[in-house]
């Protein structure tokens, strides 16, 4: 069963032309801009509703969780775009920010980021290997997002706890 999923990612990432740079550049799109639109949908829900933003986020814990993953998702968007090529220059690194991305978007449900993140490290063998291990600014921010997103999954739990008390 492992081995036809892999072989059925391996085939799919192969019939979509889908590169490492190519990987790491539809991430970083969706990245960015997913938060943008979700800023977007919270102002128009925030006019209906006859409310400012501020307030409408204020009405929902699970609003306020959510646009702390929505900001560390555009943060790291943002460095993603600013330093792409950086990751795609050593294979250590981008295992590295692919793996601490698979496990930070599976903690907050974004799906979406998720298959990337695997379709990302079934493609890691065309990454150019180096000996030597370069710090990384993006995989560095890569791990304090994942804390941050930890942190989300511990007040998602709290949330769902207290509405499943009354």
């Amino acid at each position: 069963m492992r081995q036809k999923t892999a072989n059925l990612l391996d085939r799919f990432t192969r019939s979509a032309g889908l590169s490492p740079k190519r990987v790491v550049k539809i991430y970083t799109l969706i990245l960015f801009f997913a938060p943008l639109l979700y800023l977007v949908l919270l102002e128009i829900r925030a006019t209906a509703a006859k409310e400012t933003i501020f307030k409408f986020v204020a009405s929902s814990p699970y609003m306020g969780v959510s646009l702390i993953v929505a900001a560390g998702d555009f943060l790291l968007g943002y460095l993603c775009w600013l330093n792409s090529g950086e990751l795609l220059e050593n294979r250590h690194n981008y295992v590295r920010f692919m793996k601490l991305q698979l496990w930070s978007q599976l903690l907050v449900g974004n799906w979406v980021c998720l298959l990337f993140a695997v379709l990302g490290l079934r493609r890691q063998g065309d990454v150019a290997s180096k000996q030597e291990q370069e710090r990384s600014q993006i995989v560095s921010l890569s791990y304090v997002v994942f804390g941050l997103f930890a942190i989300c999954f511990v007040f998602y739990l709290i949330l769902v706890i207290k509405s499943m008390k009354g």
